[in-house]
C-alpha cells in the first residue's frame, strides 16, 4: 500500500508541475483554458474555478490542459476569438508547449537544491580497500572522506577526478575515523590496461559489511542454508570483511571458472563453517534477498549558495546519466527491456527508494522529473515537443496549418504511446514476477 501512496504521490507531482507549466504559459499568453486534468478516463474529483474545469480522473498515467481550439475550430462555444490557441502567432503556441517541460526541467533543480538543504548528502565512505593497492595502507572500510586536496567531495567521480588530476603526485585525502578528523597521503599508482591513476579503494554512499542482517524466504543464500546473523568471512578461502569485496570476488570466479562450485566460509556464533553452492547457481543472482548491516550514515548539508551549485551538478551528472543510456540503446550495448519502465517498474523502484531513505527517494524523484521533460521534448505526435515543431514550421511556412490535421496526428500518436506503454507496462510484469 505504501508502494502504491508513494507511486500516486509522485504522479501528483511530476504530472501536476508538467500542466501547471503549460497553464501558467497559457494564462500568461491570453489563451483560454477549458480543464486542467490530473490522469484520464471519468472524473473522480472535478470542479470549476473561473473558466477552468479542474479534475482529477481514474487512470493517473499522465495529465492534460485543455486548451480552447487546441487540435480543433471551437464551436458553440463564448470563447473570444483573440483567446483560441489556434489564433495565436505560432512562437506563443510553441512556448506554451515547451513549457511544460521546462516546468519539469525547474522541478529537477528544485528537488536537487531542496534535498541538498534539508536531507543533505551523505559522507562518501571507504566501502573497502584493494588489497596491496596504495589506499589499502592508508584507508579502512568505513572512514568517511571529508575532503580530497582541500575541496569538499559528495560521490565517487569526484574521487576519480582528484586521482587522475594528480599525475601520480601524492594526494591528500582528509577523513573522519571514528570521531576523529585525519589527514592521510596516499600516492596513486599507475594502471597501465585503463591508462589512468588509482588509489585501490571502493568509496559509496554506505559502507556495508559482510554481516548478512535480512534473508528473503526465495533468498538463493537462505536456501543453501544461510540465516541472518552470519558473517559471510570467506570465498574459496579467500578472505573478506565487506558485502563490496564479495560482490568483487563473485564476479571474478565467475569470470574465471564460470560453472564450477564454490565455497562460503561462514561465521555464525563465533564458530566458522563451509557452505558450499552449485555450480550452477547463478553468480549473478546469488546475494538477491539478502540485506547486510552497514557502518551508517552521517550527512552533511550545504549551505545556501552551495545547495545551488551542488544541484546544478547533480542535474548535470543526471543528464549525462540519461546520455549515457541513450547511446547504449542506439549502439545496441544496452537492450530496451533493461533501461525503459513503465508504472510497474517505476512504482517498484520508488518503493525501492523509500525504503533507502529520503535522499535516495529524492534523487530518484529528481531524475523522474528531468526524464519527463525529455521524453516531452522529443517530436513525436502527441508530445509536447511534436506541438512546438508543427507550430516552428508553420512559422517557417508562413501559412497556418489546419487544426483538425494536427489534431488526427496527435490523436495517431497518443495511441502510438498508449501501445508502448501497455507493452512496457507487460514487460515489468514479466520482470518482476520472472
Amino acid at each position: 500500500m505504501t508502494t502504491v501512496l508513494v507511486f500516486l504521490g509522485t504522479i501528483v507531482i511530476l504530472v501536476g508541475a508538467h500542466e501547471i507549466g503549460h497553464l501558467l504559459a497559457a494564462k500568461r499568453l491570453g489563451v483560454y483554458v477549458h480543464e486542467f486534468s490530473i490522469g484520464f478516463g471519468p472524473p473522480l474529483i472535478s470542479f470549476r474555478r473561473g473558466e477552468t474545469r479542474w479534475s482529477v480522473r481514474a487512470i493517473p498515467f499522465g495529465g492534460y490542459v485543455r486548451l480552447a481550439g487546441e487540435d480543433r475550430r471551437e464551436a458553440g462555444t463564448d470563447v473570444p476569438p483573440a483567446r483560441i490557441l489556434y489564433n495565436k502567432p505560432p512562437l506563443v503556441r510553441a512556448a506554451i508547449s515547451l513549457s511544460g517541460p521546462v516546468a519539469n526541467l525547474l522541478l529537477t533543480f528544485a528537488i536537487a537544491v531542496f534535498s541538498l538543504w534539508v536531507v543533505g548528502t551523505p559522507l562518501l565512505q571507504v566501502a573497502d580497500v584493494i588489497p596491496g593497492e596504495p589506499a589499502s595502507a592508508v584507508l579502512r572500510p568505513g572512514d568517511r572522506v571529508l575532503a580530497i586536496s582541500g575541496e569538499e567531495v559528495t560521490d565517487g567521480e569526484d574521487v576519480s577526478r582528484w586521482v587522475r588530476a594528480s599525475d601520480g603526485r601524492p594526494v591528500a585525502f582528509r577523513i573522519l575515523r571514528e570521531g576523529n578528523v585525519e589527514t592521510v597521503t596516499i600516492l596513486p599508482a599507475f594502471d597501465a590496461q585503463a591508462a589512468r591513476y588509482r588509489v585501490g579503494a571502493y568509496f559509496l554512499p554506505v559502507a556495508y559489511t559482510n554481516e548478512i542482517l535480512k534473508l528473503e524466504a526465495a533468498a538463493p543464500l537462505r536456501l543453501a542454508g544461510l540465516r541472518a546473523g552470519d558473517r559471510i568471512v570467506a570465498v574459496n578461502a579467500e578472505r573478506i570483511e565487506t558485502a563490496v569485496r564479495l560482490l568483487d570476488l563473485l564476479d571474478l570466479l565467475a569470470a574465471a571458472v564460470p560453472g564450477d562450485p564454490l565455497t562460503l566460509t561462514v561465521s555464525r556464533a563465533s564458530v566458522e563453517l563451509d557452505v558450499s553452492i552449485a555450480g550452477s547457481t547463478d553468480r549473478a543472482r546469488l546475494l538477491d534477498g539478502a540485506t547486510f548491516a552497514n557502518l551508517g550514515v552521517d550527512r552533511r548539508r550545504a549551505g545556501p549558495i552551495g545547495g545551488f551549485v551542488l544541484g546544478a551538478r547533480q542535474v548535470g551528472e543526471d543528464l549525462r546519466l540519461i546520455g549515457e543510456s541513450l547511446r547504449g540503446l542506439l549502439t545496441g550495448r544496452i537492450a530496451a527491456r533493461d533501461a525503459v519502465a513503465g508504472p510497474v517498474g517505476m512504482a517498484y523502484l520508488l518503493g525501492q527508494s523509500v525504503s533507502a531513505g529520503a535522499s535516495a527517494f529524492l534523487r530518484l524523484l529528481s531524475l523522474l522529473s528531468l526524464s519527463l521533460g525529455l521524453f516531452n521534448l522529443i517530436p513525436f505526435p502527441a508530445l509536447d515537443g511534436s506541438r512546438a515543431a508543427f507550430a516552428f514550421y508553420e512559422a517557417v511556412r508562413r501559412r497556418p496549418i489546419p487544426p483538425e490535421r494536427e489534431g488526427v496526428v496527435h490523436a495517431i500518436g497518443f495511441l502510438v504511446l498508449i501501445a508502448l506503454l501497455l507493452l512496457v507496462t507487460y514487460q515489468d510484469l514479466v520482470r518482476l514476477l520472472g
